[in-house]
């Protein structure tokens, strides 16, 4: 299957799991650690539909390329020796040429020069913002913010803002993550939040923003807000939410569960009949490095209940308990989970 008919017959969500779930695999693959188990339920896996395979086959040829571009910057690596004595009388089978020793040593070393360029313009490009900003708050760590006009912001994790306060305006940019909003009441001044190319207006009252990637979410637990855009306008009265995406409508109201959108500022996550990657993609929020959940059954598994965002790796363990599967731990930066 071509990539334009891989796009063109498939939802662009399933394209993207299927995307992250090939890399996934690609770098278990490599991590020298896989499991004959794990090595049956790769070779499912890439069986179980084209999209899986075409998926795949893009990442190898994505991460050949990305090695090409890291030897332009690489050092030239050692000869090949091998010690006194040492022989393979193994049977020779056919391997492709990326995953061979010495392209191997290639692949790795390029890979990682690669990731390591890759990662500081990923530091660089989206986050000059939030180095700009004024608040910041790093992975796990939650703070308050009591502001000159009386009102109080409350920040989870991986979060930035911005504050401007002046006589005729309180204007705040949410450049990412999580904020509770409790305004003072003041109508001579606007409380206004810019978000994801919108603008959040409230005079006195309590709103949760959740902004992640190119999505949010506006929940308010009282008073009301509205929402701006241009000549285009929502009111969002105490109970209800919205959700939005860039240059995207928001949705129509719907009412929420206010224990639930504000468990964070307990620091708890409760969930309700919640697919597992949620859950994962929630915890991964306040570690360092991710989780990331290689069985696309696992993935769609739905859990009840709550868990403590203070540890996420305790909170790994008990979901554990209650759905069980394989953790993975190859760095103290990367854990894998299948069945």
């Amino acid at each position: 299957m071509s990539e334009r008919e891989d796009q063109a017959t498939h939802h662009p969500s399933d394209t993207l799991d299927a995307w992250q779930e090939a890399n996934a695999w690609l770098l278990r693959l490599h991590s020298g650690m896989m499991s004959k188990q794990e090595q049956q339920e790769f070779a499912a896996w890439r069986r179980c539909t084209p999209l899986h395979e075409a998926q795949f086959q893009k990442a190898e040829r994505f991460w050949e390329a990305l090695n090409g571009l890291a030897d332009q910057v690489t050092r030239p690596e050692p000869l090949d020796y091998a010690p006194s004595g040492w022989a393979d009388d193994r049977p020779r089978r056919a391997t492709p040429p990326f995953l061979r020793p010495r392209s191997w040593r290639r692949w790795s070393s390029g890979v990682a020069a690669t990731l390591a360029l890759a990662a500081l313009v990923v530091m660089l490009w989206p986050t000059v913002d939030v180095w700009l900003s004024d608040y910041q708050t790093h992975a796990g760590e939650q703070t308050s913010l009591s502001l000159a006009d009386g009102s109080t912001v409350h920040l989870n994790t991986r979060s930035a803002l911005s504050v401007r306060l002046s006589a005729q305006r309180r204007g705040l940019s949410l450049k990412r993550g999580e904020a509770l909003f409790e305004v003072a009441h003041d109508p001579s001044r606007p409380f206004e939040v810019e978000v994801n190319g919108r603008v959040v207006r409230a005079i006195g009252t309590t709103f949760n923003i959740d902004h992640h990637d190119h999505r949010t979410a506006i929940s308010v637990l009282e008073g009301a807000v509205r929402l701006l855009r241009k000549n285009e306008t929502l009111d969002i009265p105490a109970g209800y939410r919205v959700t939005y995406e860039t240059d995207g409508q928001p949705s129509a109201l719907e009412p929420f569960n206010p224990p639930r959108i504000t468990a964070w500022h307990r620091h708890e996550l409760i969930f309700d009949d919640m697919p597992l990657d949620q859950i994962i993609d929630q915890l991964n929020r306040y570690r360092s490095g991710p989780i990331v959940i290689l069985d696309s059954r696992l993935r769609a598994q739905r859990l009840s209940g709550s868990i403590a965002l203070t540890d996420p790796d305790r909170s790994l363990a008990m979901l554990q308990h209650v759905l069980p599967f394989r953790i993975t731990r190859v760095t103290p930066y990367l854990t894998f989970i299948s069945r």
